[in-house]
């Protein structure tokens, strides 16, 4: 009945992967690792703060676009000037002062300001912000991408872990069964006192490595829960499979599709776009700008103070008006303007060359996830034969061992030999989705 059962558990875990293959054509990710990973999406708080900047960025769009629009501002105010200028007029006799300007000058304004045309300056200033803005969006899209591979990770690491502790619970199982046989033995004197030490500690070195494995199942439930918030016990299934559930992509197509959803590049090519305004802006430094301004008052100070007597209000305060067109025109900035187009302009042929280094990188790291992932999957095929091959011992191992035809050391090797081919089934599977991942993220897939 042992030998049926650990014939089974091998026949399942071959199934995980013949399963997951089948999912891995047909683009199907479970549906437990995409709630995860929405989950944290939703939680992280680091991504909230992001989203904020897109939002101050919008703001900084609307006050830039605030600039093409006519700028109306009004002023009340009251100025004494001490002393003003007068002029003594004789007549005879009699002299008299003449003052222009009051002392008391009272003003009340509303005016406008309007720049008529600038060259394109400032639709390109706002072309910027939003450039700005987009590139804040593709740094969110970029945080929640390295949160989505970070539980992508921690997911597996407990698939993995869970399937390694049931192989460790069988080999437990497995020991103790022996453990049974030589107890029998041992009171009908076919074994020695040896022999049932010898399984005892067989016993708690299983029970050991079981413990680990369980210290380390909780430690990721608990790198989990802090990414996704809440407990995350239960979250996945003893079941679960190591499979992405995406089509695997050749280097040269995951290099391609990654020049326009790699979260990287696209940030280069963001910040290269904002930089083309930069130098366009640094250029129109020296531009001239045609503005139009008007103005609508009332103010006092239209009679002049005959020795010192104030006129009447009604005659005295006056509503004036000012229309006007103004040309300016940049003419000496100390090549100011040149200088900062010059820096523009490094900036970004800089970019460029950082573009040219990430592909490299890129390139370099895809291919060494690739060549894991082909690694991985021929050690996977090879092991299969090792697992066939290992029951098959530890069935004829059994069957010699209650005839009483090979020793407890014999069938220990026969259950070690079970238990190391299995755990190294499952490794070469946990590799293989670990490499599978690393390809996706490196190309930037989304498969949330």
């Amino acid at each position: 009945m042992k030998i049926k059962y650990n014939y089974i558990i091998s026949l399942l875990l071959l199934a995980d992967l013949f399963v997951g293959q089948e999912v891995l054509a047909q683009d199907k990710t479970d549906e437990s690792l995409k709630q995860l990973v929405r989950a944290a999406i939703e939680y992280a708080p680091k991504i909230k703060e992001q989203q904020q900047m897109i939002t101050i960025g919008d703001y900084r769009t609307k006050i830039q676009e605030s600039a093409l629009k006519p700028q109306i501002q009004s002023e009340i105010g009251v100025v004494r000037i001490d002393p003003v200028a007068k002029a003594s007029f004789a007549f005879g006799s009699t002299t008299t002062n003449l003052q222009f300007q009051p002392n008391m000058n009272y003003n009340a304004n509303i005016g406008a300001n309007y720049v008529l045309y600038d060259w394109g300056k400032q639709n390109i200033n706002i072309e910027k912000s939003k450039l700005e803005t987009e590139l804040s969006r593709t740094g969110v899209e970029g945080l929640k991408n390295i949160y989505a591979y970070q539980v992508a990770n921690l997911y597996y690491g407990i698939v993995y872990t869970q399937k390694a502790i049931e192989v460790q619970k069988e080999q437990l199982k497995l020991v103790a069964d022996n453990g049974k046989i030589i107890s029998d033995r041992l009171k009908q004197g076919d074994a020695l006192d040896y022999d049932q030490v010898s399984i005892q500690v067989r016993y708690k070195n299983a029970e050991t490595r079981l413990s680990d494995l369980q210290s380390q199942l909780e430690r990721q439930y608990i790198y989990l829960s802090s990414l996704i918030g809440k407990d995350a016990h239960g979250t996945i299934s003893p079941n679960a499979d190591f499979n992405l559930g995406l089509t695997a992509l050749s280097v040269e197509e995951a290099l391609n599709q990654a020049q326009t959803s790699n979260t990287d590049l696209k940030t280069l090519k963001d910040r290269d776009l904002i930089a083309e305004r930069e130098v366009k802006i640094a250029k129109m430094g020296s531009a001239p700008y045609i503005a139009a301004n008007a103005s609508l008052g009332l103010k006092n100070g239209y009679l002049p103070r005959i020795n010192g007597e104030v006129p009447p209000i009604s005659e005295d305060f006056k509503f004036g008006s000012t229309v006007g067109l103004k040309l300016t025109i940049p003419v000496y900035s100390g090549n100011k303007t040149a200088h900062q187009t010059e820096v523009a302009r490094l900036n970004r042929e800089m970019l460029k060359y950082t573009a040219e280094v990430t592909n490299q990188n890129l390139k370099r790291d895809l291919e060494a996830a690739q060549n894991d992932y082909n690694a991985a999957k021929n050690k996977l095929d090879l092991s299969e034969r090792n697992v066939f091959q290992a029951q098959y011992a530890l069935k004829l191992a059994n069957a010699r061992f209650k005839n009483g035809v090979i020793t407890n050391v014999e069938i220990e090797a026969s259950q070690t030999a079970l238990r190391e081919t299995q755990l190294t089934q499952l490794q070469y599977q946990y590799q293989m989705a670990i490499a599978q991942l690393e390809l996706n993220r490196l190309t930037g897939i989304k498969f949330w």
